[in-house]
């Protein structure tokens, strides 16, 4: 395929076939059974009804046929109320579950990958905590990011913080790139 002087490899195409479907979300609520204080689903629907438009389901320590169980109940919650779900480093489960989408950190699998499995039937999100990683997410097709971590959180361990001076920096450099501020977000 050529584009004027430009020659795409595949890679290239399979990166440029779905960015750009996201829409810029409000609320992503993170599921983690450990954190509740009521059982997840029940925590889901409260979400819902409270105005998050979406949820990531992140549970790292399932086995597969309970993760898989886990995202199918969501995402039968949530789709038929317009609510997005994403399912945490697990693009085969999102697939199979029918979520959205899949959310990535820095040492999961590369965009580029998760696009050869699932072209464009998922989003794919990005966790990015400086400019050189949100602009490498952008390049490699990433439909989203997630920006921080903003401020301290007892979910994660981060040496560092990002804080909302990235936030502005990403806005800066990503007007159209949707995003979402991540780590330690309260009321």
């Amino acid at each position: 395929l050529h584009l004027g002087n430009r020659s795409l490899k595949s890679l290239d195409l399979l990166s440029l076939l779905a960015p750009g479907r996201a829409r810029q979300l409000r609320l992503c609520v993170l599921l983690t059974q450990s954190l509740c204080v009521l059982p997840w689903l029940e925590v889901a629907r409260r979400a819902i009804d409270g105005g998050a438009d979406a949820l990531q389901l992140r549970e790292k320590d399932l086995d597969g046929a309970e993760l898989l169980s886990r995202a199918e109940q969501l995402v039968s919650l949530a789709a038929p109320r317009g609510v997005t779900v994403f399912i945490n480093d697990r693009p085969d489960i999102a697939l199979l579950s029918g979520a959205h989408g899949v959310h990535l950190g820095q040492s999961d699998l590369p965009i580029a990958r998760v696009r050869e499995l699932a072209g464009s039937r998922l989003l794919i999100g990005v966790s990015t905590s400086c400019p050189r990683e949100a602009e490498l997410a952008a390049k490699s097709g990433a439909d989203l990011c997630g920006v921080g971590p903003m401020f301290a959180t007892t979910t994660k361990h981060k040496p560092q913080l990002a804080g909302p001076a990235y936030l502005r920096e990403y806005l800066a450099h990503h007007p159209h790139l949707p995003h979402l501020a991540i780590g330690g977000i309260t009321p």
